[in-house]
């Protein structure tokens, strides 16, 4: 019986040992081919970044005396006069690479790189579709080019044209299968999009920009493009302008102007009304009613937080010399709500520099209710500042600027001076 047990034991174990080895002996093949593979496809590449240690024109130009044929000095060659802003001699130098190489990848997408860069954006195009293998290096480099198109078309201010050109450049990031860099084509092809419609806004064609704005939801849905959607029908169909503006105000309340939605609604509960329509009428009140309570929650508004009893005063050394400097002040909650958060940005001018410190005031574990007052709040300074003469009189202005969440824009509530 034991004999028996001791061949099954056996057997599993040779079995499991052969299995190993077949997996390692795989395994080191595909990691060759792999490497065989980058090894060659980069070749060029890796050759071009050998090249770095050529770092002048004339060094760059003993070597291509020496070595005619090598296209990629000549590429070298015509980057340093792009640096340079010497575009005809770049050219020169890129065209050269072009011919010698017989319209490598490589010289065709350094070229059309350039072309795209400065202004020669059909060349760039027309170069570009040269490579037409329908491989991942390919789409990569088409990618590439495409992107460059359209970022400078887009500084030209040629939005569609630059549309146009980030729509070929996000068709060849989805052939790549890299989501990241899919992702940043998304976005910059979906925010074109939204480009074009501002300028059919601009020249009055509504129907247009409404096409173009869907057209960006659809690449990737954005609040802004909502948003611009609800702005455009609110002049013709108000309950669609509705639909979209409480959609982006829901994601990004600070994107919607307050006065633009609480006029919108207005007009909606007056329409019902004329229309007879009690149901509705009371559904867009209630709407009114909810979006001016999350308006007290979202800004601050005049006397809504109020700072007092600000003063300067060292704090006490104990294992150094430097001096240090804290601010107190007292903070009063003045709505009428509880307080759950509030972030301050305190910003010191003291002998003309400008010091910026920022602090999260108040949180959900200590909220100011209604006529609440936080006392003695503490502000460390930065370690940098220093004070003319201690001494004697110096002015400080400070600023304190307040929002209640993390992402809304900061508001001024107080300026004050001091002399310390």
């Amino acid at each position: 019986m034991n004999n028996k047990n001791s061949n099954i034991t056996e057997y599993i174990f040779t079995f499991l040992l052969a299995l190993f080895v077949v997996f390692i002996f795989s395994l080191c093949i595909e990691l060759n081919l792999l490497f065989a593979t980058e090894q060659r496809v980069n070749q060029k590449e890796l050759n071009m970044a050998n090249l770095s240690k050529f770092c002048t024109i004339s060094e760059l130009e003993k070597r291509l005396f020496k070595e005619p044929s090598n296209y990629l000095v000549d590429i070298k060659i015509a980057q340093i006069y792009e640096s340079l802003n010497e575009y005809d001699k770049a050219n020169d130098y890129y065209i050269s690479a072009l011919k010698k190489s017989a319209r490598s990848d490589f010289s065709l997408y350094s070229y059309a790189l350039f072309c795209a860069k400065h202004d020669l954006y059909g060349t760039a195009a027309t170069v570009a579709e040269e490579l037409s293998t329908n491989n991942k290096f390919h789409n990569m480099y088409k990618a590439k080019i495409y992107e460059t198109l359209g970022d400078n078309l887009d500084m030209d201010k040629q939005y569609p044209a630059s549309n146009k050109a980030y729509q070929v450049a996000y068709k060849y990031s989805k052939a790549m299968n890299d989501n990241d860099y899919e992702k940043i084509m998304a976005d910059k092809f979906a925010n074109s999009y939204i480009k074009v419609a501002d300028c059919d806004v601009t020249n009055n064609n509504p129907q247009e920009a409404i096409l173009n704005l869907n057209n960006s939801i659809r690449i990737k849905d954005t609040s802004l493009a909502r948003y611009k959607l609800g702005l455009i029908y609110v002049d013709f169909n108000k309950v669609e302008a509705d639909r979209f503006i409480s959609s982006a105000f829901k994601n990004n309340p600070y994107l919607v102007n307050p006065y633009i939605y609480n006029k919108l609604l207005n007009d909606l509960i007056l329409e019902s009304k004329e229309n007879n329509k009690a149901g509705l009428m009371n559904y867009y009140s209630l709407k009114l009613s909810r979006f001016k309570k999350q308006l007290l929650q979202y800004y601050i508004y005049q006397n809504d937080i109020l700072i007092t009893n600000i003063k300067i005063q060292p704090v006490k050394k104990i294992f150094s010399n430097k001096d240090k400097y804290e601010l107190l002040f007292d903070i009063k909650n003045n709505t009428k709500y509880d307080l759950k958060s509030l972030f301050l940005q305190v910003e010191l001018i003291v002998n003309s520099k400008i010091y910026t410190i920022e602090k999260k005031a108040v949180s959900y574990n200590n909220a100011l209710g209604f006529y609440d007052e936080l006392k003695g709040a503490k502000l460390s300074l930065p370690s940098d500042i220093r004070f003319i003469n201690v001494k004697s009189k110096n002015d400080v202005i400070i600023k304190f600027y307040a929002k209640k969440t993390k992402n809304a824009p900061w508001t001024l509530i107080k300026i004050d001076q001091l002399n310390f």
